[in-house]
């Protein structure tokens, strides 16, 4: 998900980081690997988190929560979840994922026009869904091959769906996470129809 919400965040902050200041949490690992281990120390997180902002361009400071993630299980145990905070450090939108940049880029525009009540929140989940499963294939091979193996042994059709997206760059994450979804889904019901012919004859 975070691969998948670097491009946005990067026009965003083009868009709003004049009047927005922007903030990453570095967090937990959500697939740790070979190259990207889930730390124990909290120099291994910096390393990494500092790689992480290297590899992705990040314009903005990069926060580092500590190694049990004491304030990401605090705010949201989602991996991506993306807040727009008051200067009175109230919560004026909360996105459930960084990904779902059109709705965090309409509470950006509320926010830097000055507005102080809350905005609201976001629960989208279908785009994000599919943007992150465009760029998971590119996130799992940056962690390494134990990442790529727990993911097939723990959630295979999420592993085939990656893999297929990857086949379609490319194309935009949002379109090859559809197409790393539905493809596996037409062939399915391709067999299935083909069997239920099959029977009637």
């Amino acid at each position: 998900m975070t691969a998948s919400a670097g491009p946005a965040l990067q026009q965003l902050h083009s868009e709003f980081g004049d009047r927005v200041q922007f903030l990453t949490l570095y967090v937990r690992e959500a697939h740790p690997g070979d190259h990207y281990v889930q730390p124990r120390d909290m120099e291994t997180k910096t390393a990494q988190a500092r790689a992480y902002a290297e590899r992705d361009g990040i314009r903005w400071p990069v926060a580092v929560d500590d190694v049990d993630g004491t304030l990401h299980r605090r705010l949201d145990d989602k991996p991506d979840a993306a807040y727009i905070v008051g200067i009175d450090g109230r919560v004026l939108f909360r996105g459930l994922w960084a990904n779902e940049h059109e709705h965090l880029r309409a509470a950006l525009h509320a926010a830097a026009a000055g507005r102080q009540e809350p905005i609201g929140q976001s629960e989208a989940k279908g785009r994000a869904l599919l943007r992150g499963t465009g760029a998971m294939w590119q996130t799992l091979s940056a962690a390494g091959p134990v990442a790529l193996r727990d993911v097939a042994r723990q959630a295979p059709p999420m592993w085939l769906s990656a893999r297929l997206a990857h086949l379609a760059r490319p194309l935009p994450p949002l379109i090859r996470g559809a197409i790393g979804t539905a493809l596996p889904m037409v062939v399915m019901i391709g067999l299935a129809l083909a069997w239920r012919q099959r029977r009637r004859t």
